[in-house]
């Protein structure tokens, strides 16, 4: 078994979470931080950590997170020789891990597993058959791996082990965020009810006299994208199906 490690950051820093990957049950093979800060990388490499590579990426701050994580995950997943590893394990740097995570989330025999972004484990064989490469989207890195499986009949599973929130350096999200998240709905192929039922939670909160916007704008968004007719992405058809099929026949679509 052989396992390779990626955990991209900013300013985060990933000393802990690199710590958590190195005392896993389950060895490692190779950990590879991905830097977007020329002063955080000069100290990091003054750090000893065994197994551990750092990587400086220039980042585009023109670029939404998104796509500057996935841009740099991909230089250097590009330089390493993945046929040679079983697994890529993905954290990010305000991540701690069990010291089981990989070894209670492998037993589910996954071929990706995760629940959200901040730590995810899939298969790297699955991974070269859909492309090779890490999603470049503005959000939801993660819901597009996994939808990317399912709709090629890989195996897609949640944690059964969760990993650790550490406090994050970033602030909250801000509106552009809950617009990205929108259209990427309507990219990755969610049917409108599906949408709709996003709306819950705002009616409760109305009850409660509360306002929640970001509902708003995420569902305008959906809707804008599809009058617009903004290009989905190429699974995007089949996952329409499947949630239409669960509205239909209340068939469980798992992700």
């Amino acid at each position: 078994m052989k396992i390779l490690a990626v955990v991209p950051t900013l300013r985060d820093d990933p000393t802990a979470t690199v710590q958590s990957i190195i005392s896993q049950s389950v060895a490692v093979s190779k950990i590879i931080v991905v830097i977007g800060s020329e002063a955080l990388y000069r100290r990091l490499l003054t750090m000893k950590l065994e197994r551990t590579e750092y990587v400086y990426v220039k980042p585009d701050f023109s670029q939404p997170l998104g796509i500057r994580v996935g841009t740099a995950l991909n230089k250097v997943l590009s330089r390493e020789s993945l046929k040679e590893f079983d697994y890529i394990l993905k954290v990010d740097a305000e991540i701690v891990l069990p010291k089981n995570f990989v070894a209670e989330n492998l037993r589910e025999k996954p071929d990706f597993i995760a629940s959200g972004g901040t730590a995810m484990l899939f298969k790297v064989q699955p991974f070269l058959t859909v492309g090779g490469k890490y999603p470049v989207t503005p959000e939801l890195d993660d819901t597009y791996l996994s939808l990317q499986y399912l709709s090629h009949g890989y195996i897609v599973k949640r944690w059964v082990c969760p990993p650790e929130i550490k406090a994050r350096a970033r602030g909250h999200h801000n509106f552009k965020h809950h617009v990205r998240v929108g259209i990427e709905w309507y990219k990755l192929g969610y049917e409108p009810i599906h949408v709709l039922f996003a709306l819950q939670p705002l009616f409760q909160d109305i009850f409660e006299g509360k306002l929640r916007m970001e509902l708003f704008l995420r569902v305008y968004s959906y809707f804008l994208a599809a009058v617009k007719r903004t290009k989905r992405y190429e699974f995007a058809p089949w996952i329409f199906l499947m949630q239409v099929r669960r509205l239909l026949y209340g068939r469980q679509f798992q992700y």
